[in-house]
This record gives C-alpha cells, structure tokens and sequence, in this order.
C-alpha cells in the first residue's frame, strides 16, 4: 500500500485537508492502495498512479459507518467474495458531493447529493467514482431489515430521493463522522441506537415508493417473536403485555398471526416449552429442581408447567429428563 510518506509520491494539499477532516483516517494512494482497499471488494481505476481514496471508519453498537472521498475509483463485489462478514450487512449510501455510480440486482443509477440509495452485502455490486465524490455508508444488519419486515433482497441497488428522516439521518451521519468533535466511546451505543432508528424510519418512509416488499404484518409478527424471545422467562408476560409491547390492540395481534402455523399464545408457549426442555435435558443444568425449571422458563406454577409440557412432548417433566440422562449413557 502506497501512502503519503512513501518515496516518490506526493499527495495534493486538497487531499491533505480533508484527510484532516477524518480523524483516525487512512489516505490510500496508486497502485498500492487500490490492493490495500481490495477487502470486500476488489477495487481498480481507469487512472490508477492518481488514485486518492480516504477512508474513516466509525462504529456504533451492532452497526457501523464509513465516510469516503475518493477520485478515479471503481469497486466490483463478485460472488467470490460473497462469503466474508459484509454479506450480512445493507449499505445504506448519502453523497456529500460529486456523483457516484450504482449497480446492483440489474439496476443502475447516477447517486448524486439529496438522494438514498442500498447495496445489499449478500449480493454482487458494482460501483464507479469516474471524477471525485465523498459519501457516507451506515452498514445496516440485514438481520435487523428481515425483522422489520423487510426483504434485503429487494432493496438491492434501489436508490430514491430524500425523506425527512433521511435527511435526519444524513445530518447526524455527517456529524459523527467528520472526525472534528468524535462522539465518546461512552456515548457511541446511544448514537447507535438513533442511527439504528432512523435508518428503520428511512426504510419505512421509503418503503412505499419504492416497492421494496415491504410488509407491516410480518413486520409486526417478528417483533412479536423477538420480543416473546426477549419475555418470555418472566411468568407475569402473557398475551396482553405482548399486545402492549407492540403498541397495538390483542385483537389485531391476534389478526396477525391468523393462517400462522401457531398464534401468539402459542408462540409463547413453545417457547417456554422449548427452554424448560433444553434445561432439562442439559448436563450444566441437571441439578436444577422441577420447580426451578419452571420457573426460569416462564410457568406461573409447577402444576401449569407439568400440564403445557405434557401436552407437547406426552411425557412428564421428570420422565423427559430421565430418557435424556439415560441416552447420554
């Protein structure tokens, strides 16, 4: 990699001072830096000895931005590099200035400031700085879309004009990652959960336009399920506090997951089966009483707990336990 102290390069005083910009940045020059970028994608350029890419990366929680200026810059993401941690992110991409070029999923668009555009890590992409372009990519979870309701794959290479939460969403990216006032490492997964937020409202906003997939009940129905799983331990959640949890009536909860293999009661349910059975049959957990296992896995009594497991499995608690001790020897 070929940076700015190295023999027979030079770098301009503009790219000195927008380095400046990025605190904790890394300036990659030539040929050098081309393969040093070369990471999730391969990168190349039509005028490779005056390549001049900056890169400052900044992480927040679970996600995570990355500012980039750069000239004479193109990126190609194979199939063959499909496997690295990348595919398990969306890149949510706002240019500062300049232009950029898009393509993914068999679409393609000129990205220019005031719009939003999406690459999705888990499939191929192709992107082209012909001049000079600085933007800021937030990289989403695509965990976090699916349990949204959102199909990743159906956003890809999709770009739209600015929402108002986009351009709030832009304005604090911009700030965070200028480097001139870095956000303390104290406050950095309370930045990350409005990023997280806002990048939510921005899918939201756009889902409509766009026609990305978008549907509200699967969306609520993995919030039901994410937060059953975050719950279900306590004996005094039940339906109801579901219901509340999601801000919407029992009735449209029940809605929700009707022609669903099983309802939100049900979900419950077997989720506090499937953890007493785990504890039950585990080596770490055989000393834990009947009562215990109950109680960790959300049941309000032993007697209600002897009951739901018997009717899932057809057993007792105690025989369950019993068939797996005698299996492990």
């Amino acid at each position: 990699m070929t940076t700015e102290g190295d023999a027979g390069m030079t770098v301009d005083h503009a790219m000195r001072e927008r380095r400046d910009r990025f605190e904790g940045g890394a300036l990659f020059i030539g040929p050098g830096g081309l393969e040093g970028l070369s990471v999730s994608s391969r990168m190349s350029s039509p005028r490779p000895h005056h390549h001049r890419t900056l890169v400052a990366t900044t992480t927040f929680g679970e996600m995570f931005a990355t500012r980039i200026r750069s000239r004479h810059l193109h990126a190609e993401r194979s199939r063959d590099r499909l496997d690295d941690p990348y595919a398990g992110y969306a890149q949510l991409g706002f240019v500062l200035s300049g232009r950029m070029q898009i393509e993914q999923g068999g679409r393609q668009s000129a990205i220019a400031p005031g719009s939003v555009s999406v690459l999705v890590g888990s499939l191929p992409f192709r992107t082209r700085i012909d001049d000079e372009a600085e933007s800021i990519q937030l990289y989403v979870p695509l965990r976090l879309m699916r349990a949204h309701g959102y199909a990743p794959e159906s956003w890809a290479g999709l770009t739209w004009g600015a929402t108002p939460s986009a351009i709030a969403l832009h304005e604090l990216l911009r700030t965070v990652t200028s480097g001139t006032n870095p956000v303390p490492a104290t406050s950095a997964t309370h930045v990350g959960h409005a990023l997280r937020e806002l990048a939510l409202a921005v899918l939201h906003e756009a889902a409509d336009r766009v026609h990305a997939g978008y549907d509200a009940r699967a969306m609520y129905r993995e919030r039901a399920q994410a937060v059953i799983a975050d719950r279900f331990a306590d004996p005094s959640f039940d339906v109801a506090a579901l219901a509340e949890e999601l801000r919407v009536s029992p009735r449209y909860l029940h809605a929700l997951f009707h022609g669903e293999d099983l309802s939100a009661g049900a979900q419950l349910r077997a989720t506090r089966i499937r953890h007493a059975a785990t504890l039950l049959a585990g080596v770490r957990t055989r000393d834990l009483t009947i009562a215990e296992v109950a109680r960790l896995s959300g049941f309000g009594g032993d007697d209600q707990f002897a009951r739901a497991f018997r009717r899932a499995h057809g057993i007792t608690p105690s025989q369950y336990r019993a068939q797996h001790r005698s299996a492990a020897h």
